[in-house]
């Protein structure tokens, strides 16, 4: 115990140990992003990017998981995958498109025809 009045005598941080805390602190933020909801999460760059979408479907309730696509600069991504992989940066986004039901039914072209040739 140093005595009283001393200082105590930092060492200098070594290379390993400055090298160990920026691993550490190696963290990204995503946004994931739909129609009508926009969504940011500060992960891990090694974090899976399955992560992210749990955390979407947890704040996107009305979302039922497996009900949509993500997608990064529009192609779709392996769960697996993590940002460090994928080479992406702070504040990248993330697209979230719900599968749509419904619509009109196909109808071939001769059914409009009126018959009015």
């Amino acid at each position: 115990m140093a005595a009283a009045g001393q200082a105590r005598k930092e060492h200098p941080a070594t290379e390993e140990e400055v090298d160990s805390k920026a691993a550490v602190a190696r963290l990204i933020t995503l946004k994931v992003v739909s129609q009508e909801r926009v969504v940011r999460h500060t992960m891990k760059m090694t974090d899976k990017l399955q992560v992210l979408k749990d955390v979407w479907y947890h704040k996107v309730p009305e979302v039922t998981p497996g009900t949509g696509v993500f997608m990064i600069n529009g192609s779709r991504f392996r769960s697996e995958s993590t940002p460090e992989e994928l080479e992406l940066e702070e504040d990248d986004m993330v697209d979230f498109f719900e599968h749509v039901d419904g619509g009109a039914p196909l109808v071939p072209a001769w059914m409009w025809d009126s018959g009015s040739s």
